[in-house]
C-alpha cells in the first residue's frame, strides 16, 4: 500500500471521528437541558466560541494548526450554571483551554462593569473564579464569560467567548446589619512599663471610631485609630512620648458611629490599665518597630491557589503565619526586605489541607529563635476556607 493511500485512510478516519464526537456533543449548548434543578452546574464539551458567538473548531481561530487540538490559543467554559438557573452565595466558574492569559466576567455586551477576573494556572490552560453572588444586586443577571491572549491592558488582544450570555437569577437573602462588637486582640498589660511606639489594635464588627481615653470621661482625647474600610479592624500605632512620664490610666472606647454623630454606642474595648510611661530615662528606638497587614484575604473568604500576604511597617526581622493561638504548626515563614520595612509570602494553601483555617500573622523584631522577641499580631485571628 502506497504511502500517499495510508494518508488519505487516515484522514478520511479522522474526519469521521470528529464527525462522531460532533454529533455526540451537540454544539455549545449540551448539557445545559440536563440542569434542571435551580443553581445547577453544567460542564460543557470544550466547543469554542468567537466575540460574535459562533461555535468554531480551533483551527478557525489559528491558522495553521493543522487540525491540531491543541492550537495555540482556544478558551470554553468547563463548569458554569445553566441558563436560567437562580444563583445565591459563592459559585464556582471554570475555563479550560490553552495559551489563556486573562479571563473575565463580563455583562452580555461590553466590557464593564467587569465582575470577576479569574485564577489562571501556570500552565495557562485551566482557570478558575468563584464568582461571590452578593456582591451584586439580587435579579436577573445577563453575563458572559471572555478569554483573551494577552494579561489585562495590552495590546493586541484576541477574545474568545468562552461562555455566551447567559441569564441567571440572584436570589440572596437580605443581610441583616453587622452586630456592633469590639474586643482588644494588641495592647500592653495592665502595669506594664511603655515606651516608644506600642501597637494598640482592636477587631469587631460595625466598628465606625475607635479612641484612647482617661480613665473616666471623655476628655483629654489622648488618639484616635485608624479603621478598616469594613470596619472590623481599628489600629494605633500610640507614640508614649507624646505624655508625660509616669503613671498614666487610659481606656480604650470603640463607637458604632463616627465622631461627632449622634446615637453612639460605646464598648469599652480595654477596660482601664495603668501604664508606667517610661522615656526620658530610655533612648528612643533607633527604629520603631511597628507592622501591619497590607494585603491578606478577608476573614471567611475562600482561598485556593496560591495567595500573596504581605506585612509593612518597620524594624520587621521576622514575620510568621501562625495558627490563631500558640506557635505550632509554623504554617509560613515570610521573606523580609532588607530595609525590614516589607515582609511577604506567597501561601501555597495546597500544601495545606482542605477546609477551615483559623490563622494570624505575627511579626518580630529579632529573628526566628532569638532570645527578647517583641511580637505584634499584624493580623489577628481570621478564618479562611482553603478549597484545591
Amino acid at each position: 500500500m502506497s504511502r500517499s493511500l495510508i494518508r488519505r485512510l487516515q484522514a478520511i478516519s479522522i474526519i469521521g471521528l470528529l464527525m462522531l464526537i460532533a454529533a455526540c456533543g451537540g454544539g455549545g449548548g449540551s448539557g445545559d437541558s440536563s440542569a434542571a434543578n435551580s443553581g445547577s452546574v453544567t460542564r460543557l464539551l470544550p466547543t469554542i466560541w468567537t466575540s460574535e458567538g459562533r461555535a468554531v473548531n480551533s483551527c478557525v481561530l489559528s491558522p495553521g494548526c493543522s487540525g491540531n487540538p491543541y492550537a495555540p490559543f482556544f478558551a470554553a467554559v468547563s463548569m458554569a450554571p445553566a441558563n436560567g438557573a437562580t444563583l445565591s452565595g459563592v459559585v464556582r466558574l471554570e475555563v479550560q483551554g490553552n495559551e489563556m492569559a486573562n479571563i473575565e466576567l463580563l455583562p452580555a455586551n461590553g466590557y464593564t462593569p467587569r465582575l470577576g477576573v479569574f485564577n489562571i494556572t501556570g500552565d495557562r490552560t485551566f482557570a478558575w473564579m468563584d464568582f461571590d453572588t452578593t456582591t451584586v444586586p439580587n435579579g436577573p443577571l445577563n453575563l458572559r464569560i471572555s478569554a483573551f491572549n494577552v494579561p489585562a491592558g495590552q495590546p493586541g488582544a484576541n477574545e474568545i467567548v468562552a461562555m455566551p450570555a447567559r441569564t441567571w437569577t440572584i436570589n440572596n437573602p437580605p443581610v441583616p446589619p453587622a452586630a456592633f462588637a469590639a474586643t482588644l486582640t494588641s495592647a500592653p498589660a495592665d502595669n506594664a512599663v511603655v515606651s516608644g511606639i506600642t501597637r494598640l489594635e482592636v477587631y469587631g464588627s460595625d466598628i465606625a471610631n475607635a479612641e484612647l481615653l482617661p480613665a473616666s470621661g471623655y476628655a483629654p482625647r489622648f488618639a484616635v485609630f485608624n479603621v478598616s474600610a469594613d470596619k472590623t479592624i481599628a489600629w494605633l500605632d500610640f507614640d508614649s512620648r507624646s505624655l508625660p512620664d509616669g503613671i498614666t490610666d487610659l481606656r480604650i472606647s470603640a463607637f458604632n458611629v463616627r465622631e461627632g454623630q449622634p446615637n453612639a454606642t460605646e464598648i469599652i474595648a480595654m477596660p482601664v490599665r495603668r501604664w508606667d510611661l517610661r522615656n526620658s530615662t530610655a533612648p528612643p528606638p533607633a527604629t520603631p518597630f511597628v507592622a501591619s497587614v497590607t494585603i491578606a484575604p478577608p476573614h471567611g473568604a475562600i482561598v485556593s491557589g496560591r495567595t500573596r500576604l504581605e506585612v509593612r511597617g518597620s524594624g520587621i526581622r521576622n514575620v510568621e503565619l501562625l495558627p490563631a493561638t500558640g506557635y505550632t504548626p509554623l504554617l509560613g515563614t515570610f521573606n523580609v526586605s532588607f530595609d525590614q520595612t516589607f515582609a511577604w509570602l506567597d501561601l501555597d494553601t495546597t500544601t495545606l489541607p482542605n477546609g477551615i483555617l483559623e490563622a494570624r500573622i505575627s511579626a518580630f523584631n529579632v529573628p526566628a529563635g532569638q532570645p527578647g522577641a517583641v511580637e505584634i499580631i499584624a493580623m489577628p485571628t481570621r478564618q479562611w476556607d482553603l478549597r484545591h
